[in-house]
């Protein structure tokens, strides 16, 4: 949620050209409600309250405002300017390649300054765009503000447990950047954080999660790269059209463990 004084009737009514539409009223303290991205409440007060998600939210207020130093709801228990932590990770569902986990660290500057980046879930940004966007979120957010774990396949197949394997590269990753006012962690399967706030598809409600999603999705095309040129072909993303590149490392006589996630039911079958 994001509060916002003296706004220009005049820049609301513009928000009509961008997917919003006046709704009905629901307390006597409003003046107007739009609905669209985000829902916008004009109060008698003469105070505005945009809410929805992170990312929506932020670009209603840019538009309004030019900036994003909006005041910040919070609970009245804790008076700090919100600072999140966001956690992702990447490869979990390729078959080649180890994981990648990912941390962002986002206070309101940075917050801002990403927002103007365009930065969102990586899975909407094309691949030949992720190193440029991950190099951005470095520099905005400086070496303390962001961490990588990152497990090459060799590492990986060492585990038994994917799930116990997560928890633990989460929970690394976000506690090295300590102290923050919350933890977000895109929710999978088994997900448990020590603190966290577990959410599905929070990459696309957070813009630290999605900073974090683009950074992991970074270091794991460049993992992808490197075995690449380890194997001496192009390996594949994803799991779906895999075979060739199998046959070809069982061709080349190559070690499958140190290049694809042996415990997976397509590598299984073909390896046996």
């Amino acid at each position: 949620m994001t509060v916002l004084t003296r706004i220009n009737p005049r820049k609301i009514d513009k928000l009509l050209d961008s997917g919003f539409c006046d709704i009905k009223i629901k307390t006597e303290y409003e003046l107007r409600r739009l609905s669209g991205p985000a829902t916008v409440i004009v109060y008698k007060s003469g105070k505005l309250l945009v809410q929805g998600k992170e990312t929506e939210v932020e670009r209603v207020v840019f538009f309004l405002t030019g900036k994003t130093a909006a005041k910040k709801i919070l609970p009245k228990t804790d008076g700090r300017k919100l600072v999140r932590i966001g956690s992702d990770e990447s490869l979990k569902g390729d078959t080649f390649g180890g994981l990648v986990v990912a941390s962002a660290k986002l206070g309101p500057k940075e917050r801002e300054a990403l927002a103007m980046c365009g930065v969102q879930d990586s899975k909407k940004i094309m691949n030949g765009k992720i190193h440029e966007l991950a190099d951005r979120i470095r520099n905005i957010l400086g070496k303390k503000n962001y961490a990588i774990v990152e497990l090459l396949p060799e590492e990986y197949n060492k585990f038994k447990s994917v799930t116990t394997m997560l928890n633990a590269m989460h929970s690394r990753a976000t506690s090295s950047l300590l102290p923050a006012y919350e933890i977000v962690v895109d929710q999978y399967p088994g997900c448990r954080v020590k603190g966290a706030i577990l959410e599905t598809k929070a990459e696309s409600k957070y813009l630290a999660v999605a900073a974090a999603s683009i950074l992991a999705r970074s270091v794991a095309l460049r993992q992808i790269d490197e075995l690449s040129k380890k194997a001496g072909f192009k390996v594949p993303l994803g799991s779906t059209h895999v075979r060739g590149a199998l046959m070809e490392l069982k061709k080349r006589g190559l070690a499958p463990e140190k290049f694809v996630k042996t415990g997976f039911r397509n590598v299984q079958k073909f390896f046996c």
